[in-house]
C-alpha cells in the first residue's frame, strides 16, 4: 500500500465516523420538552452515592433542588467518605426538607461500593421511578420532567439519557472527544430500543427506572460485585423484557467524567476491564488502530508541509500534502460532526488523545490478564 493510499484510507475512517455519528444521533430518541406533565405527575425518586465527592456534591445538590419537577424527593448516600462530603450534604438536608442524608453500612463481603450504597439507600423507596445519579452530573433545571416524559413516552423499564459530555483540562480534551467518537459512532441507537437484541447500553452517571421494574430485575442486589454495574442492570432490563430507552439528553444532562489525568486512567481503565470482557486479545489491536486514525492527521500533514517546503517542485510532495491535508481536514469533519450532534468539544489534541486512549486500552488488558485488582476510589477489588 502506497502512503497516499494510506492516508486516503485514514481519511475514509474519519469520514465514515462523521457520517455514522450524524446518523445515530437522528436515529435516536427525541422526546419533546414543551409536553405537558399528567395531572398527577408521577413520584419521582433520586438517589445520589457520594465517597469523598466534596468537590462535587453541593453543585449537584444544588442542581436537584433547582429542578423545575413537582414530585421530587433527594435522597444523598455518604459511603464514608474522610473528606467534607457528609457536612455538605447535611446542610443542604437543613436548607431543603426533599434532601435527605443517608448514610452507607460498612461494604460486605462479595459486594462493590456503588452498587451497595444504592441498594442500602433504595430498600425502603415507594416512589414510581427512581433516579440513580452520579454526584459528578450537571442537570440542568428540566432534567427530572425530560426524563419522566421520554419515560412515559416509550414505557421504557430504564431510560438511557445521552448525556452531553464536559472536559475542562488538557488531557480530558485530548481523551474524552476520542472516547465520545467511538462510542457515538458504534452504538446503534435502534439496536439498543429493540426488544429482539440482547445489544444493551447503561449509562450508568443517569440511571432512571421505573421502580416496579427496578426491584424486578433484583436492584443493585443482581449486580452486587459487578466493576461496571450499568451496564449489567440495563442487560438484566432487556432481559427481563421490559422496554430501554435511548434519549437524547444533551440539552438537559451534562457530565465531566474524571478532573484529572490519574482519574481519567483509573476510571477508563475499570471500564475496559470489563468492555473488552474475554476479548483481551484485541487490546494491542484496538491500541494500534486507536494510533493510526487519531495520530496520523496531524502528524501526516506536518510531515507533508515540511517535505513540500524542501521539494516543492515535485508533483509528489504536491499530491502528498493534498491527500495529506485532505485527510486532517476529514479528522476535523468528525469533530465538528461531535460538536453538532453531541456536544463534545472542539478542543484538544486529538493524537495524544488517541495514544492516551491507546495506552489506557493496553494497561487495563495487562491488568485483566495478569489477575491485578481494579483499583476505584480508594478500594481494590479482585480482577474477575
Amino acid at each position: 500500500m502506497s502512503l497516499t493510499s494510506f492516508l486516503l484510507g485514514v481519511g475514509i475512517c474519519h469520514l465514515l465516523m462523521a457520517l455514522l455519528v450524524v446518523w445515530n444521533r437522528a436515529r435516536t430518541t427525541h422526546v419533546a420538552l414543551d409536553q405537558p406533565l399528567p395531572t398527577r405527575p408521577p413520584t419521582v425518586h433520586v438517589l445520589v452515592p457520594a465517597r469523598n465527592e466534596e468537590s462535587n456534591i453541593g453543585d449537584c445538590i444544588a442542581a436537584l433542588r433547582a429542578q423545575d419537577y413537582p414530585a421530587l424527593r433527594i435522597r444523598v448516600i455518604d459511603d464514608h467518605s474522610s473528606d467534607r462530603t457528609l457536612q455538605i450534604i447535611q446542610q443542604h438536608a437543613a436548607e431543603d426538607p426533599r434532601v435527605e442524608p443517608r448514610q452507607a453500612p460498612d461494604l460486605p463481603k462479595g459486594w462493590l461500593g456503588k452498587p451497595h450504597a444504592l441498594w442500602s439507600g433504595s430498600r425502603d423507596l415507594t416512589s414510581d421511578y427512581v433516579l440513580f445519579l452520579d454526584a459528578d452530573v450537571r442537570l440542568r433545571p428540566h432534567a427530572v420532567r425530560h426524563a419522566v416524559l421520554a419515560a412515559l413516552a416509550t414505557q421504557a423499564g430504564l431510560v438511557n439519557m445521552v448525556p452531553r459530555l464536559l472536559a475542562a483540562s488538557f488531557w480530558e480534551r485530548a481523551a474524552q472527544p476520542v472516547i465520545a467518537q467511538i462510542l457515538f459512532t458504534f452504538v446503534d441507537p435502534v439496536r439498543v430500543r429493540d426488544s429482539e437484541s440482547d445489544f444493551a447500553v447503561g449509562y450508568g452517571p443517569f440511571m432512571f427506572f421505573q421502580r416496579a421494574a427496578y426491584e424486578e430485575i433484583g436492584g443493585h442486589a443482581a449486580v452486587a460485585s459487578e466493576v461496571v454495574e450499568d451496564l449489567r442492570l440495563a442487560q438484566r432490563v432487556k432481559q427481563a423484557r421490559f422496554p430501554l430507552a435511548y434519549v437524547q439528553g444533551t440539552n438537559t444532562v451534562e457530565l465531566r467524567m474524571y478532573d484529572s489525568l490519574r482519574s481519567l486512567i483509573a476510571g477508563w481503565k475499570k471500564n475496559f476491564h470489563i468492555a473488552l470482557g474475554g476479548a483481551q486479545w484485541f487490546a494491542p489491536i484496538g491500541a494500534l488502530l486507536l494510533l493510526l486514525v487519531y495520530a496520523t492527521p496531524p502528524v501526516a500533514l506536518l510531515a507533508a508541509l515540511a517535505y513540500f517546503a524542501q521539494h516543492g517542485g515535485s508533483a509528489f510532495s504536491s499530491k502528498l500534502l493534498t491527500v495529506a491535508a485532505l485527510t486532517y481536514g476529514a479528522d476535523w469533519l468528525g469533530r465538528i460532526a461531535l460538536r453538532a450532534t453531541y456536544g463534545v468539544t472542539l478542543r484538544g489534541v486529538r493524537g495524544l488523545g488517541g495514544a492516551l486512549v491507546a495506552y489506557i486500552l493496553c494497561a487495563s488488558s495487562y491488568q485483566a490478564v495478569m489477575g491485578r485488582p481494579v483499583t476505584w476510589r480508594g478500594r481494590s477489588y479482585p480482577a474477575a
